[in-house]
């Protein structure tokens, strides 16, 4: 089987500009009535969205379009079991999983049932000295004394996987619910029952909601549930479910999970829900990540990005160098001190997990490039941090274009060495799947296509190595060496940062997988500055001059440019709006995001 060359230093890259699509004329009356610009008007022809009903869902989403709780397989039996628990007056545990999706979904469970009048408790296992998943030996010590009187376990963002660890459970007095959006495996399954719409079984509308999504609905599932039971009264009052979204939103965003249709729904209004601030420990987030100016107010309207690269990691955070604990308690704080003070001690994490991954990224690509040997999946163990390491594969991605696992390592209660691994993936390989076909190599495993986490012990680790090469190989096949930058348009730099054009581009959020953020490029800009920026001149910062302004800009990890850049000042620049806040102040900036020059320009316009 073909191997790929992971050792090439310059991949190639082609621009790929989509086709230009002619709008309909509904859409050009719409767009008329509307008064939208017509690079909007040009996005959505292009995206496919042609008729008005089409137009105005997804500009306009509402939470009416929401399918039903009750389409969720399995939900009748979820509710059943929690509103059991909620009308006997039961504890109920919830076991969420320590990343963004599984943090925020805990949050979102323990609000509803407080706001129930519920004892509930929560726990999220240590990422280092538990992982994923659910652990006997943490059960063992939350089980419920008297047998005769069960305990609701909900596991949120997992449990899919874990059925000796559901068998444990309940044999120590607990009834598990399963809440989880990862792949089911195949066969009996254990658990009481289980809200995941992967299931073949499944029929609602999307199998794409993020774990925190699956546990928004069975809040959404319950209430009705307890509605219909007479339990709302004069004195106890149904609680808003749209309040969890911001949670939601947050989540969703972070997981990564396509935002199409449902997902698209829950996000916008979960990110109108972070603009209003209601939740104490969200607001601490946004004045420690420079998101409100001096009234307290958001600057400009949250963004994805907002959400995706300033207030996602800070919660990340928690979880890599610390207890993600200190997430959900932010989450759920309702002291406004207490609320800052935990914001600010994520954001100092942050900080600290950023110096770490820069470390473990730059000894990893050392370990790389010294291989001699060319492989399918890049693969490397060390003494790695093992918070980061998700992070540090991500990033090795991009560098080297190649699915890459990357693993830390640790004794074992027999004083064995075990590989704890965070792997990604490239568009076409499917992770899971690779993982699946050697199975028998590890000691757990878990994730989806493009992301998965596993266990290797040392004995297996080089078969293990060996497999997943091979499996990778046959996938990569039918995937394309060249790295392609899909570009919507080409337009100059003054018409996208005009003030109608920009000002209506966030009609299109929130951007993410399944709804990208709009790329442009021009062939000829004028730049008047160009200079390196950044640790070792990383970044590119560059200004252009426009029709009646200088419109300035960067380029992330493009330093490397600048020798280019000074021998031609004509590169074919491609690029997007990216918001900046300053002193309180909302401008844009143009993001650079691929230069071309006209030696080597390779841009393919292709046509329907």
């Amino acid at each position: 089987m073909p191997i790929r060359d992971n050792k090439q230093k310059g991949t190639s890259v082609q621009w790929r500009v989509e086709p230009q699509v002619e709008p309909s004329a509904e859409l050009q009356q719409l767009a008329s009535r509307l008064k939208l610009h017509p690079v909007i008007v040009q996005l959505l022809a292009q995206r496919g969205m042609q008729e008005q009903k089409t137009v105005e869902e997804f500009l306009q989403p509402s939470l009416a379009e929401l399918p039903s709780p009750l389409e969720m397989g399995g939900m009748k039996e979820a509710v059943l079991l929690a509103g059991r628990a909620v009308l006997a007056g039961e504890p109920i545990l919830i076991w969420g999983d320590y990343d963004v999706d599984g943090t925020t979904g805990t949050a979102l469970l323990v609000s509803f049932f407080r706001e129930l009048g519920v004892t509930v408790k929560y726990i999220i296992p240590n990422r280092i000295t538990h992982g994923y998943g659910l652990h006997v030996d943490l059960l063992r010590s939350l089980a419920p004394a008297n047998l005769d009187h069960k305990t609701l376990l909900i596991t949120v963002d997992c449990g899919i996987s874990a059925n000796d660890e559901i068998l444990a459970a309940q044999k120590m007095g607990f009834q598990v619910l399963v809440t989880d959006h990862h792949e089911p495996p195949e066969g009996f399954f254990a658990a009481d029952a289980i809200l995941n719409p992967k299931q073949l079984v499944c029929t609602f509308p999307t199998e794409e909601l993020a774990g925190v999504g699956v546990a928004f609905y069975l809040a959404c599932g319950l209430r009705q549930y307890l509605r219909e039971k007479g339990f709302f009264n004069a004195e106890r009052s149904e609680p808003d479910v749209r309040d969890l979204l911001d949670l939601v939103a947050l989540g969703t965003i972070a997981d990564m999970v396509p935002l199409r249709k449902v997902n698209r729904v829950l996000v916008k209004e979960g990110m109108l829900r972070i603009e209003q601030q209601k939740r104490a420990g969200l607001r601490a987030m946004l004045e420690v990540a420079g998101l409100l100016n001096s009234q307290k107010k958001t600057i400009s309207a949250i963004s994805s990005g907002d959400i995706g690269f300033l207030l996602a990691p800070m919660i990340n955070a928690a979880g890599r160098l610390a207890e993600a604990d200190l997430a959900v308690q932010l989450l759920l704080s309702q002291d406004v001190n207490q609320a800052m003070d935990l914001a600010k001690e994520l954001l100092t994490l942050n900080n600290e997990r950023k110096n770490i991954g820069q470390d473990v990224y730059a000894r990893a690509v050392i370990l790389q490039e010294q291989k001699a040997e060319k492989c399918n999946c890049l693969i490397l163990k060390g003494d790695f941090h093992h918070g980061v390491i998700g992070i540090v594969a991500s990033r090795m991605v991009e560098k080297f274009h190649l699915p890459v696992i990357i693993f830390g390592q640790e004794k074992d209660s027999q004083d064995k060495m075990v590989f704890k691994g965070s792997g990604r993936s490239v568009p076409g390989v499917n992770l899971h799947v690779v993982l699946e076909g050697c199975s028998d190599t590890m000691i757990r495993y878990g994730g989806h296509a493009m992301a998965a986490g596993m266990s290797v012990s040392e004995e297996f680790f080089d078969l293990f190595s060996r497999k997943v090469n091979e499996e990778v190989g046959r996938q990569l096949k039918d995937v394309s060496p060249v790295v392609t930058l899909t570009i919507d348009l080409e337009a100059e730099i003054d018409e996208i940062f005009s003030a109608d054009c920009s000002r209506q581009m966030q009609l299109l959020e929130p951007f993410g997988p399944g709804n990208r953020s709009p790329v442009f490029y021009t062939r000829r800009p004028q730049l008047v500055e160009t200079r390196v920026i950044g640790a070792e001149g990383a970044h590119l910062k560059v200004s252009f001059q426009g029709n009646n302004s200088i419109q300035k800009g960067v380029g992330f990890g493009l330093g490397s440019y600048l020798p280019n850049l000074r021998q031609d000042n004509n590169p074919a620049i491609a690029y997007a709006p990216m918001a900046n806040r300053y002193r309180g102040i909302h401008t844009w900036e143009v993001k650079v995001v691929g230069l071309q020059f006209p030696q080597n320009q390779d841009i393919q316009k292709v046509s329907i």
